[in-house]
């Protein structure tokens, strides 16, 4: 059974059209670290990325025992042979991160200067930084019906696909190298929403070929729910006298991960504050064009309610 759903896996994968990469993107040189702990060699180049990788399995300095024993450790036998049934070779990372970054340099973000590496290990975090390295680990990407993923809630599984990668690829760059910034009284719900949005509108801009429920972490159908009830989720939100609420549980419930945001209503889809965001972001720049993604990301931009004010937002 296991086998059988990873062959379909691999094959949907293959077939997916939706968020590869344009064909004009150079591929970006991604260490398939993983790779090295079932092979004797690892190239000089790679070193690096794999010093980094063995800094999150041990506090010990890399050595041939210690790769041994991570060699022979459950993380590497179980995951090891599934990665290497839905991610053949490592292209589909290389062309998505090449296009990533090409588009950021056009949009002027800037991002510090990096190695990127694919990995296999236990830990929470789908992609960590380790010093000047991205690691991407790939054992989070087997898809939503995973048996290993089995014992997770639903609306954590569906954005462990493939598809997914590439936007969780850009909202860590974009997030690591634009932090949200404000503190005390300028952090509102408000505030932090019109930044979600910016940052969900720029990974739509960097992500070849993406769609908003993708860059949202929806479904089509959540994203559908969201759209048919979006006036009677703002007016919940301003009846509630959320928008300007500085408390960090409140805001961490509007645009945290979850099932559901009950404090707007027990039916709204989990991050419902990153697409209101969204939108204000969308109608500020139907009327302010000119708006550039990287001042988007600033903290003169999300401050105070003047991106609400300009954007018109459902003022009707």
């Amino acid at each position: 059974m296991r086998l059988a759903f990873i062959v379909i896996l691999a094959a949907l994968l293959a077939s997916c059209s939706g968020n590869k990469p344009k064909p004009d993107c150079d591929s970006v040189h991604v260490a398939p670290v993983y790779r090295y702990f079932t092979t004797s060699h690892c190239p000089d180049s790679d070193s690096i990325a794999l010093y980094a990788f063995m800094r999150t399995v041990s506090e010990q300095p890399p050595s041939a025992e210690l790769l041994d024993t991570w060699a022979s450790s459950q993380a590497v036998e179980v995951f090891t042979p599934d990665v290497d049934s839905v991610f053949t070779d490592t292209s589909y990372v290389s062309r998505s991160l090449g296009c990533i970054l090409a588009q950021a340099r056009k949009d002027g973000i800037r991002f510090p200067d990096r190695r990127y590496a694919t990995v296999v290990y236990g830990r929470p975090e789908s992609i960590l930084f380790v010093d000047s390295v991205m690691l991407i680990a790939l054992n989070h990407y087997l898809g939503a019906e995973y048996p290993g993923y089995s014992h997770w809630p639903v609306y954590m599984r569906q954005g462990k696909t493939p598809e997914a990668m590439p936007y969780d690829i850009a909202e860590a760059l974009v997030g690591t190298s634009y932090p949200y910034m404000l503190k005390g009284e300028d952090a509102t719900a408000l505030s932090r929403m019109v930044y979600e949005g910016a940052l969900a509108y720029v990974k739509m801009r960097l992500v070849p070929e993406s769609d908003l429920a993708g860059v949202l972490g929806y479904t089509d159908a959540q994203l559908r729910w969201l759209r048919e009830n979006e006036q009677a989720i703002w007016h919940s939100i301003v009846q509630r006298q959320l928008l300007y609420d500085t408390s960090a549980s409140t805001i961490d419930r509007l645009v945290a991960p979850a099932p559901e945001v009950s404090i707007v209503s027990p039916s709204t889809p989990g991050r419902v504050g990153r697409y209101i965001g969204y939108r204000i972001v969308e109608e500020y720049i139907k009327r302010n064009p000119d708006a550039t993604p990287a001042a988007m990301l600033e903290p003169a931009f999300y401050k105070g309610n003047a991106v609400l004010i300009n954007s018109e937002y459902l003022a009707r």
